[in-house]
């Protein structure tokens, strides 16, 4: 398995970011900066097989999306984001561009092709997606192109006030979706019960849209679904806040704060 240093991971910034190029730059030098203070280390994977075997050991399966036997897509097209520290794994998150030429996200959507590249063939038995209201609405605007973001993981210890990580890692993530592929619209599928205002703004996904049941007889428990959504501009101010020190990456050991100091 082979893990890349963040910074060494992100190369030349997509043209299309324009005179925006410091704010991801900044961001991921004082991304670094903090991790280095925090005793964490952040690398980039962008081998989704390797990932999966990342999200194996906390006990989470690889995201529908990032599983390139059931939907392929192309080299450079999908990363993960992985932390670690003295303690092993710390924190994951992982990110898919898609390019929808001339449908759009509410279509594949609603055929399961955002998951399967032969849906009739490898759905399982009685699985179907229904999409409406304001989230078909929404998605039926989002063509050419959009980022999934999903694999979202905290280690226990490190949750709630422990760390900064629930708002650095959906930061960082779309930092680098930015830098590789130019701005773009990120989308998620989440559970209802992470819509509150709150936990939304904390993950990085500010817009909610009903609503979405993905009927899946395996998981029935995982039916009830909204999608979440970032647009291009609001990426950029997140980076723009955590670099001008205004959020920070912040790891409270033992009731030590770790911040840093630059």
């Amino acid at each position: 398995m082979t893990e890349t240093a963040l910074l060494a991971s992100i190369g030349p910034i997509a043209d299309s970011v324009g005179d925006r190029r410091h704010v991801l730059e900044e961001a991921f030098v004082c991304l670094d900066r903090d991790a280095e203070a925090s005793g964490l280390t952040f690398s980039v994977l962008d081998d989704m097989d390797d990932f999966a075997s990342v999200l194996a050991a906390t006990g989470k399966f690889l995201p529908t999306a990032f599983d390139r036997k059931l939907k392929p897509f192309r080299a450079r097209d999908a990363a993960a984001i992985v932390v670690r520290d003295g303690n092993g794994l710390a924190a994951t998150h992982a990110i898919r561009l898609y390019r929808f030429g001339v449908t759009s996200l509410a279509d594949h959507l609603a055929t399961l092709s955002l998951f399967y590249a032969n849906p009739v063939e490898q759905m399982v038995r009685g699985e179907r997606l229904i999409i409406e209201g304001e989230a078909e609405r929404f998605a039926s605007t989002v063509d050419e192109s959009a980022v999934y973001v999903g694999g979202f993981w905290i280690r226990p210890d490190l949750r709630g006030h422990a760390s900064t990580l629930a708002y650095a890692m959906p930061m960082a993530v779309r930092a680098l979706a930015a830098a590789w592929w130019g701005p773009q619209i990120s989308f998620s599928l989440m559970k209802r019960w992470i819509t509150d205002a709150g936990r939304a703004q904390r993950v990085g996904e500010p817009d909610v849209y009903e609503r979405i049941t993905w009927i899946r007889p395996h998981v029935p428990e995982d039916s009830d679904l909204v999608l979440m959504s970032t647009q291009p501009d609001a990426a950029f101010e997140r980076a723009e806040t955590f670099s001008s020190g205004k959020r920070r990456l912040i790891v409270d050991r033992n009731g030590e704060r770790q911040v840093r100091t630059g």
